[in-house]
């Protein structure tokens, strides 16, 4: 079988860019390795996102507006969100939809491991493990597959950089676990990460809890029974997932007649982790770039150039915060501390609810940015 587009991987960026490049005529499968598959995911979503491609109530199983920070020390931060709030959702659940939506737009889903994709004439042929798909030929590819991309591998797209593995377990509420039940939490402490974080974020019927750490640095499922054991929880957890988040994006991440997506591209923020937002809009750029290609003969680097334009700001931001305060306890302390001003609370919900940059009088920059003077002096 021979197809415009073959899309490899079925998460949240696989399955948007199967979808417009469907809705827009182009014969497109969207290969996924395991429709039945829990990805390991904190599964928040900002407000933006949600209004973007309409995302139903259903799915969004909480709407919260309330966030607590902790530093190492114990200290907790109160965060509110006035103008918004970050939306719960359950990945089996919303990928699910995500390919229903491709499905009926009129791409093709498939289950299949990818075993190999490489170049055949004028585009490519890809293989399955165990030919669970007969071998198929598409004109073009679009590396959907996650952090351990197949597509990049045998394309040769530059390596991931940098990979933290995350672990999360899912909690039945419980009496003593109520009072997470609608509230964010985020931990700044090297017992529980010395690298990154730990959450806590609510579901309609669990806890997702989890945390991360820089891959082979630390052993990860000590940081995270510590963090069990720091929160009080003494109950079994019903799930256990891991997996490999890349924490930079790619040196390059679209070809002649290749892009890649979310994860395999790297586009996960640094600092905060979040990736569903940047896989969505990377799967919608992406697939408009390929369709430019098809109608117009652009060229496939535009797609990144247009990434880059929106989103490279908000990721150098993000880089530099992670390297400054999260090398030690003493820094995390300081970072929790400036969390606390009024102004850098709005300014970073405001930001994140739209991934904007949003700008601030000249008199509250220059008090953000005495603070955080003072605070770097304090901890380091």
């Amino acid at each position: 079988m021979r197809y415009d587009v073959a899309v490899i991987g079925g998460g949240p960026s696989g399955a948007v860019a199967a979808a417009e490049l469907s809705r827009a005529g182009f014969s497109t499968i969207l290969l996924e390795r395991n429709l039945e598959n829990v990805k390991p995911c904190g599964g928040a979503i900002p407000l933006g996102l949600i209004e973007e491609f309409n995302i139903p109530s259903v799915l969004v199983e909480k709407q919260l507006t309330h966030m607590k920070a902790r530093s190492p020390k114990g200290r907790v931060i109160d965060m509110r969100m006035p103008n918004g709030y970050v939306g719960m959702v359950r990945r089996e659940k919303f990928d699910a939809w995500l390919r229903s939506e491709a499905k009926k737009a009129g791409a093709e889903v498939a289950e299949g491991l990818v075993k190999s994709v490489a170049h055949a004439g004028d585009g490519f042929v890809i293989t399955t493990l165990n030919d669970k798909i007969p071998p198929l030929r598409a004109r073009r590819i679009i590396g959907a597959d996650g952090a351990n991309s197949k597509t990049a591998e045998n394309l040769c797209f530059p390596a991931n950089d940098l990979k933290v593995i995350a672990m999360q377990q899912r909690f039945r509420y419980t009496p003593a676990t109520e009072q997470f039940r609608d509230i964010v939490e985020i931990w700044f402490d090297g017992e529980v990460s010395p690298d990154f974080y730990g959450w806590i974020f609510p579901k309609a019927d669990h806890l997702a809890i989890g945390t991360g750490t820089e891959d082979n640095r630390h052993n990860l499922k000590k940081l995270q029974k510590r963090f069990i054991e720091k929160i009080g929880i003494t109950e079994k957890p019903y799930l256990d997932e891991a997996a490999k988040i890349p924490m930079k994006p790619r040196k390059s991440f679209a070809q002649e007649k290749a892009i890649l997506v979310g994860d395999a591209a790297g586009l996960v923020t640094p600092a905060n982790g979040e990736g569903i937002f940047f896989a969505m809009r990377s799967g919608k750029l992406g697939a408009k770039a390929m369709i430019a290609h098809f109608n117009e003969k652009a060229p496939l680097q535009a797609y990144e150039k247009e990434f880059k334009k929106l989103y490279s700001p908000i990721f150098f931001g993000l880089e530099v915060l992670q390297t400054v305060y999260y090398r030690n306890d003493r820094l995390r302390e300081s970072f929790v501390a400036i969390c606390a001003d009024d102004d850098v609370q709005r300014i970073t919900f405001d930001s994140y609810l739209y991934k904007k940059m949003v700008p601030a009088p000249w008199k509250t920059q220059m008090k953000i940015f005495s603070k955080n003077i003072y605070h770097l002096l304090k901890g380091c």
